[in-house]
């Protein structure tokens, strides 16, 4: 496939124009048309608009922001279009001017540029069907602000090559988005089932369930959002709602129809009064049914398409997550609700509707519904496992686990494959443990549920480390306490100019309990493992392969299965020798009266590591000075032995709260 340098998008309105921001911000060139010098006008002052916010917040400065905008080309000429190697459509909704367009621009584009579609309304087969290159047209679908919102459904039509799938999947993804792969069906995936989400809220307000405030405030507590669904309508606008839901009943029958209620808002011209505790028809406040409602209606679509093949579980979830900033996706909802209550809340509104009850939802077709959140995939020789949890920067937690354990043995198992490579989807390869499951566990007074997790993670990472295959991380992004220590359980480490490694466990009241106290100084010297761990600091590619913490550092690649072709040459090819100061650090005790601390030199990272807490900093200093004549598995049991203390800790408690809470840590020593 030839690379994707420079974009062509077609319609300069609030979604076009969103959408070229996106791309002149991440460094590509956009080529930006409309009909008229107004629209065009119309769209630089919303691209404007949003970078002057940027520069407010300083996001970017002044010179980034001309930068930028440098990057942006402006004309009513569709023929300057011949240059660009894809071509995003972003024009009103009506499918013969869709079809107009796509006709004229495959007059205008070369025979290898890409040709996709923002269409929310329309069947990409629909759109490409009388085109002489259908394979080469797809859909991207983008949510609200196309420019800052991650979520990207990328549609295949009938007839489009499946290797332009696969680009655009490794172009979002090198571009920082998170595509999602669905189906071309109506709605695609993610309004399929949010759409239902809203109109069934309205259909309860109409029936006297609840009032406004009321149904929006059960929709928060049960789904765990910020906005509940008339806030959202007004958020982005009422009318937008009703048309979603009338073209979905349009193609899938009348479950789908906007609420009458919902009609005459839009013909008032006014937004929902969110603050309105009013009920209509002599109806009452009642949770249960708003709950069971909305759950039935949005989960019951979910599930809907899975059984269609429209998406998978996992991807609907993502989808949610990215797209709709839902804390939880519909599938990882059910899991928590359970899924005998869902099956129950479905079959309820579904029954009203002469629906049937989506097979997935059955016990025969439960493992359709599995969340599949770390997966291995085989090119050639070698077996690759990729952590899919982007949005959450790939965290270390049970079910993550229990499914990188599996995937080992997979792997492991396996005569066809020699090496095996570590991946994580997303700006980070793994950017450490799961707080909240800490916080939970503890708030439980189950320490026995931390320890039994950590036990099971030393083994995992032992199995990697024990592998018969050469094992390697490939650490393109966030790379922080558990995910360093998963990446030092590999024989190699890769790195990037997205690379950031640390260990930032002492800051939050806790020590690496993953083998990080014991394979950091045997990797790379107890000086430098004592700095890394007693300061949090985080470091670069450049310096991690200084260190010895990285054995190669790479451009990233676009696809990360090109990684199957790479060959480390020499282990630790960039190591240098300690400085006297990384050598003089072996000596600290963790102690926060140790003269080392206020020897000139020292001042900056005495500042950082007398804000840790003083009972983790001092204990993981003792674990490396008492594992460093241990073996490996003695010294690994020594985490392991002082785990449940440390969590039982005050300091523990606030420290890892202030990841949550986003305040600074104040630690009492206790």
């Amino acid at each position: 496939m030839k690379p994707i340098t420079t974009v062509g998008v077609v319609g300069a309105g609030t979604m076009g124009s969103a959408i070229a921001q996106h791309f002149i911000m991440k460094g590509l060139p956009v080529i930006l048309v409309d009909q008229q010098d107004a629209f065009l006008e119309k769209g630089v002052g919303h691209i404007r608009s949003s970078l002057e916010e940027a520069l407010q917040r300083r996001l970017i400065d002044q010179a980034g922001f001309e930068q930028i905008l440098g990057r942006l080309h402006c004309t009513t000429d569709q023929g300057e279009l011949a240059k660009a190697d894809l071509v995003v459509e972003a024009i009103f909704e009506n499918l013969a001017v869709k079809k107009q367009l796509f006709a004229e621009l495959e007059q205008v584009v070369g025979a290898d540029c890409i040709l996709a579609s923002n269409t929310s309304s329309f069947l990409i087969s629909e759109i490409a069907a009388d085109l002489k290159t259908p394979e080469r047209v797809l859909g991207v679908h983008y949510f609200y602000h196309a420019a800052k919102n991650k979520l990207v459904e990328i549609i295949p039509g009938e007839k489009t090559d499946s290797a332009i799938v696969t680009a655009l999947e490794n172009f979002y993804s090198y571009y920082d988005k998170t595509p999602i792969l669905v189906k071309d069906a109506p709605g695609f995936a993610v309004n399929r089932f949010f759409v239902p989400w809203l109109n069934e809220a309205a259909r309860l307000y109409e029936e006297g369930f609840g009032s406004i405030a009321f149904i929006d405030r059960v929709a928060c507590e049960v789904f765990g959002v910020g906005m509940g669904p008339f806030a959202l309508m007004n958020a982005t606008g009422v009318p937008i709602a009703m048309h979603a839901a009338d073209g979905l009943a349009g193609e899938l029958g009348p479950f789908y129809a906007p609420a009458e209620i919902l009609c005459r808002q839009v013909a008032s011209k006014q937004d929902w009064n969110v603050e309105d505790n009013s009920l209509l028809n002599n109806g009452s406040d009642r949770e249960d049914v708003v709950t069971r409602r909305l759950v039935g209606a949005s989960l019951g679509v979910a599930a809907q398409m899975v059984d269609e093949g429209v998406v998978d579980a996992t991807s609907a979830d993502l989808g949610a997550r990215a797209g709709l900033r839902w804390p939880v996706g519909p599938f990882e909802l059910l899991a928590k609700l359970g899924p005998d209550n869902v099956r129950d809340m479905v079959e309820s509104v579904f029954s009203s509707w002469q629906l049937p009850l989506p097979g997935c939802l059955t016990a025969a077709g439960a493992g359709a519904l599995t969340l599949d959140w770390v997966t291995s995939e085989v090119v050639g020789r070698t077996g690759f496992i990729i952590f899919n949890l982007p949005d959450r920067m790939n965290p270390l937690g049970e079910q993550v686990m229990n499914q990188l354990d599996r995937c080992v043995d997979e792997l492991n198992a396996r005569d066809d494959i020699d090496k095996i490579i570590i991946h994580g989807k997303g700006k980070a390869f793994i950017a450490g443990a799961d707080i909240k499951f800490f916080l939970d566990a503890m708030a439980a007074d189950d320490l026995q549920r931390i320890q039994t997790f950590t036990d099971f993670g030393q083994q995992v990472l032992n199995k990697i480390s024990s592998s018969s295959k050469a094992t390697c991380a490939f650490l393109d992004g966030l790379t922080l306490g558990g995910g360093l220590e998963l990446a030092l359980a590999c024989d190699y480490r890769i790195g990037t100019r997205k690379s950031v490694l640390a260990f930032p466990e002492t800051g939050i009241g806790i020590y690496p309990g993953l083998g990080g106290t014991q394979r950091t100084p045997r990797l790379i010297g107890v000086g430098r493992a004592k700095l890394l761990i007693a300061t949090g600091q985080f470091i670069n590619a450049k310096q991690a392969f200084a260190y010895g913490l990285v054995d190669a550092v790479i451009d990233p690649p676009f696809d990360w299965r090109e990684l199957a072709d790479f060959n480390i040459d020499k282990p630790q090819a960039g190591r240098t020798e300690e400085t006297p100061e990384e050598a003089a650090f072996a000596a600290f005790d963790g102690d926060l009266s140790n003269p080392l601390l206020d020897r000139e030199g020292f001042e900056k990272q005495a500042k950082g590591i007398r804000r840790k807490a003083p009972g983790a900093l001092k204990t993981a200093m003792e674990l490396i000075d008492k594992g460093r004549d241990l073996d490996l598995a003695a010294a690994l049991q020594l985490e392991l032995d002082g785990l449940q203390t440390i969590f039982a800790s005050q300091d523990a408690k606030i420290g890892l709260s202030s990841i949550i809470s986003g305040q600074k840590p104040v630690f009492t020593g206790k």
